[in-house]
């Protein structure tokens, strides 16, 4: 037997060793895909060989990994802040398989990526199971308007994904809390895939994320992590120089010095949009619908999340108004940004569907952008959205909407100083007194928050904000201004019941931006100087009343102004849409008005509960 034959049978021994081996681990078998295969031909002087590279079929196909004990398979985890492919660069590197260092300040628009290593990815969604029992939401309400647009968002995200998102339930009811529930499951994900990296952006919460880091860490697993996803600076590379804004400019709001911290930066460092990576299809992991659910330890379809959420025990489907009004797209998160820029360039009007069915034309509430659902979820980073306005150049709308997408960085910068404000407790000490509003009876309490809650408090624009709310989940800054301030001011009831309303009914609900604009209602916020919004004076956003005509219909034929005259003294002009309880009795008759029948009456008396 010659040493060529005895060579061939080793290596056969060898490969049947090998295959009983790889059986008796019980390793899942995933199928084949060729939907993106190449074809790369080599030549050399005395052959020709043929490869085909083809989107990774198998997990746990580890091929060399001896160099730096690395697999070919990396885990991304989704979540609820960046919903998103494009401008991701959690997914990117994931891809390329290569850290994003980040360069020198001059340098940052120019990341590297090493395009040598080529990585299949495992995408996965976890579903935070809370205070719902077996439940994936609490069945009695369905969920939250928040948790609707999370599930179309999912939906669409798995369409882009071929399929292949893996959703699991973190349950953190039991004996853990949501940090190591997460890191554990993560863990185990990792396993089921044979990968040992996970991928992610970074949230706000940026001290649990740093105890998922460390118990990742702990159980073999390495965390590759992003930050900036959410916000205009990346906090955990920025230290904001409070020292300069509060100590060198106390007579101001800080939120003042901050903005122009922010735009400083901006200018000095331009974010560079990152597009969707190239042949994305190519590198994921292709899944049976049985493999999705092995990869999660306890799977979820989004069809099943989409049968609970949104609909009460009752059998109410309330979700169905928050999916009409908000399609859950990058596609549309984009086409939304296109018509805020016209918008900002003209007049535009836009079509609005009532009740009945019918469809008016209506112009759009000024620099309401209706932005925040696909910021808050991710669909369309702040970065682009901040340098897509700029580019319209100087103009005064153009500079107001900047500050708000700064004042979106200021509660994240805020929540950094001061993260007890994630959990309800106030920045600002000494108003215990006040922190259950003032004392009046609790059937009371519960009358006035109930008539807040369905725009039945006989201020219009107040009913106006709260029944969009209700319908659409969404409401325009400045109307959610007034309606925190005739919370706290006009009603007298606690700042964190307003706060908690909102956490459940908004549908762009971001809880430091929720808890930082509550807190200033309450007068325990950051900003000592910050001053509650009129709401009872007509404001320049809404000088044509269309706002509250459109909401509150029943006002509509009451006209803006009359005059009259004051005990034959003087005369002065009533805001009759703003103020009906001011109007002449006649002025009401002939607009159709019946205080108390066709217009509630006044809740309470605003000035005496201030």
């Amino acid at each position: 037997m010659t040493f060529h034959s005895l060579l061939l049978i080793f290596h056969g021994l060898l490969m049947i060793s090998s295959i009983r081996y790889c059986r008796s681990l019980s390793l899942p078998c995933f199928k084949r895909n060729h939907v993106s295969s190449t074809t790369t031909k080599t030549t050399t002087t005395t052959t020709t060989t043929t490869t085909t590279t083809t989107r990774h079929q198998m997990i746990g196909n580890n091929n060399d990994n001896s160099n730096n004990n690395k697999t070919n398979i990396a885990v991304v985890w989704f979540r609820d802040h960046a919903l998103r492919i494009h401008d991701n660069l959690a997914l990117v590197n994931a891809i390329h398989d290569k850290r994003y260092h980040r360069a020198p300040m001059l340098d940052n628009n120019n990341p590297r990526y090493d395009d040598t290593c080529q990585s299949s990815i495992v995408p996965v969604f976890l579903w935070e199971q809370k205070e719902c029992g077996e439940s994936m939401v609490l069945e009695k309400t369905g969920g939250t308007a928040k948790d609707v647009f999370v599930i179309n968002a999912l939906h669409s995200l798995n369409v882009t994904l071929d399929g292949n998102l893996s959703v699991g339930i973190v349950d953190a009811t039991q004996h853990d809390d949501t940090v190591t529930a997460t890191a554990r499951e993560l863990t185990e994900i990792c396993h089921r895939a044979h990968a040992n990296e996970v991928y992610f952006l970074k949230s706000h919460r940026e001290q649990e994320d740093g105890m998922i880091e460390m118990k990742l860490r702990e159980n073999g697993i390495v965390p590759v992590s992003f930050g900036g996803s959410f916000s205009l600076i990346d906090y955990t590379q920025h230290m904001v120089p409070w020292k300069d804004i509060v100590l060198e400019h106390p007579w101001r709001s800080p939120l003042i010095p901050f903005v122009e911290y922010v735009k400083r930066i901006m200018d000095e460092m331009p974010k560079q949009v990152l597009g969707v990576p190239t042949e994305l299809d190519r590198y994921l992991v292709d899944l049976s619908r049985q493999e999705l659910s092995s990869i999660v330890s306890k799977p979820c379809t989004i069809n099943d999340l989409k049968t609970k959420v949104g609909r009460t025990m009752g059998g109410t489907n309330w979700g169905k108004s928050i999916s009409k009004s908000w399609p859950a797209t990058e596609e549309d998160a984009m086409k939304a940004l296109s018509s805020f820029l016209d918008s900002l360039k003209d007049d535009q009007e836009i079509p609005v569907e009532r009740d009945d069915g019918t469809v008016v034309v209506a112009k759009r509430t000024h620099l309401a952008s209706r932005l925040s659902p696909y910021l808050a979820r991710g669909f369309i980073s702040p970065g682009q959205v901040y340098q897509s306005i700029k580019d319209l150049g100087d103009d005064n709308d153009v500079d107001s909407f900047l500050r708000r997408l700064c004042w979106r960085d200021y509660t994240y910068a805020a929540v950094q100083l001061y993260p007890k404000v994630l959990h309800g407790e106030p920045i600002r000490n000494g108003y215990e007194e006040v922190q259950h509003g003032i004392p009046m009876e609790d059937d009371e309490r519960q009358r006035r928050f109930k008539c807040w809650k369905e725009g039945r408090t006989g201020f219009p624009l107040i009913d106006a904000g709260m029944r969009q709310l209700a319908k659409e989940g969404w409401m325009p800054q400045k109307v959610r201004l007034a309606c925190s301030t005739f919370f706290v001011e006009g009603l007298g009831l606690s700042w964190k019941d307003g706060m908690q309303h909102f956490a459940d009914y908004l549908v762009d609900f971001d809880e430091s931006i929720n808890s930082n604009m509550w807190q200033n209602a309450g007068c325990v916020g950051l900003d000592p100087y910050y001053v509650g919004m009129n709401y009872k004076r007509r404001m320049y956003w809404d000088s044509s009343g269309d706002y509250v005509r459109r909401w509150c219909p029943e006002l509509g034929k009451l006209p803006n102004s009359v005059e009259i005259d004051d005990a034959g003294k003087t005369s002065k002009v009533v805001d009759c849409l703003y103020e009906p309880w001011m109007s002449p009795t006649n002025v009401l008759e002939k607009a159709g008005v019946v205080l108390g029948k066709t217009y509630p009456n006044r809740v309470c008396n605003d000035r005496e509960t201030r």
